[in-house]
């Protein structure tokens, strides 16, 4: 057959249906070679099939239908056993980090949890009042403008004073704060 028409064996449903059912036991075995477990095996075959038949019309096969089904899949099993060895590798990194992790982590955001507890002092208490609601119960300023009986310019200054006097007071730590808030709040 040439490349156009097994090109378009993968474009005619009941063709596709007669290559799934002839090459699929074949080519799922073929990936138990490399990849050992039986359903991640079988993923592999589905998602090529699923694949060829979502883009049956930009596919140009050179070769035999047989041998470009399992060239594929040998692909995709090398690529799956390469992305398993980063998540590996990711995995242990991170384990190894946390091991890493000992009570002067913990001193750290002991620390850190302290400072933020002075420089919230250092707020005068109307302005802790507007930060607390806009930060910690999500109002929007004019909410808060409303319920404080404030006008909204009043809110988004008292804001910028407080949020100025965090920084001042928090400018040594502001890398440790963001790697804690991008960690979800953990170390």
């Amino acid at each position: 057959m040439t490349a156009i028409n097994q090109t378009l064996l993968f474009q005619d449903e009941k063709q596709f249906e007669s290559i799934f059912r002839e090459h699929y036991t074949g080519l799922v075995n073929f990936a138990r070679h490399y990849v050992t477990d039986p359903d991640e095996a079988e993923s592999i075959v589905q998602e090529l099939f699923t694949g060829l038949w979502s883009k049956a019309d930009t596919i140009t096969i050179r070769t035999s239908i047989r041998s470009y089904l399992f060239g594929a899949v040998r692909n995709a099993c090398l690529n799956y056993l390469k992305h398993l060895k980063v998540q590996n590798a990711y995995t242990e990194h991170q384990l190894h980090l946390s091991t890493d992790h000992d009570t002067t982590d913990f001193l750290e955001l002991d620390e850190l949890k302290a400072r933020i507890d002075e420089a919230f002092e250092q707020i005068p208490e109307k302005c802790r009042e507007i930060f607390e609601l806009s930060r910690y119960e999500g109002k929007k300023y004019h909410e808060i403008a409303e319920e404080l009986n404030l006008s909204i310019k009043t809110v988004e200054n008292q804001m910028g004073k407080a949020l100025k006097i965090l920084r001042r007071e928090l400018q040594d730590y502001l890398l440790l704060i963001f790697l804690f808030i991008t960690h979800g709040g953990k170390f």
